[in-house]
């Protein structure tokens, strides 16, 4: 009974606490380790080049989606603080409306 009252928590790998970076540091590790497994390879005259051209391809492509999900992020929170802004000086004209109404 003792064991079922632990709660377990999921451990996380993420870095800086954000997935997007997580993930491409994730692939650059990964890629390097294919890199330098073809380099080792390539020692023994094993051709490996397509391999370590697809590794390398795969995480360009990948940060590129990455910095476009980036740039689209910042987009995003620019026009929600534009907004904001309309909002904020929008109340601040009805109230000055308002408060010269009542005197």
């Amino acid at each position: 009974m003792f064991f079922y009252r632990w709660k377990h928590r999921k451990k996380r790998f993420r870095i800086n606490d954000d997935t997007m970076t997580t993930i491409v540091i994730c692939s650059l590790i990964f890629c390097v380790l294919v890199v330098l497994i073809g380099f080792a390879l390539a020692c023994f005259s094993i051709d490996t080049s397509s391999i370590v051209d697809s590794a390398l391809r795969v995480f360009g492509t990948e940060l590129g989606i990455c910095g476009l999900m980036t740039i689209h992020k910042r987009w995003c929170d620019w026009v929600d603080r534009r907004d904001q802004g309309r909002r904020e000086r929008r109340q601040k004209k009805e109230e000055m409306k308002n408060g010269s109404d009542t005197e």
